[in-house]
């Protein structure tokens, strides 16, 4: 049983089949903030539940790096991935190239120069950020380019 999984802001047919599939089996699956109850702490709610996780899902699409939110969660997702917990992560490349985000061209290099406009190129985030996306895409994982 995988106790987290972030879907990441993909609005479409193909990750509401994703996101129903894994529920059907049991999966906690956190998608937006329809799983936190009203007068929750977003932030620390979703960090803690990465933090209690068996395992996790990430799904990665061409926007997720727009998303401080998402490029926090995964640098939670990769803290536990690293740090002696061993927590397997499974990295779901959506409509992207491993190869993108570990080198961070196209969007996610778009993305994360506006990042670094507002928070500072040598900002602790933007070096988290930056480290998360490389290690996430150096894991075997699975990608899903069809359109």
């Amino acid at each position: 049983m995988i106790d987290h999984s972030r879907i990441m802001q993909q609005k479409d047919e193909k990750e509401y089949h994703l996101y129903h599939a894994l529920c059907k089996r049991g999966i906690t699956t956190f998608r937006d903030d329809e799983n936190l109850r009203v007068g929750d702490r977003i932030r620390y709610t979703l960090l803690e539940a990465i933090e209690r996780s068996r395992m996790s899902i990430a799904v990665l699409c061409k926007d997720c790096a727009s998303s401080t939110w998402c490029l926090d969660e995964l640098v939670q997702i990769m803290k536990c991935w690293n740090n002696g917990k061993n927590r397997p992560v499974l990295p779901i490349f959506y409509q992207v190239e491993p190869s993108d985000v570990r080198r961070q061209r196209n969007q996610y290099e778009k993305d994360m120069m506006k990042h670094e406009d507002r928070y500072g190129k040598d900002s602790h985030d933007i070096k988290a950020w930056r480290s998360a996306l490389r290690e996430v895409a150096n894991l075997s994982g699975v990608t899903c380019t069809v359109k």
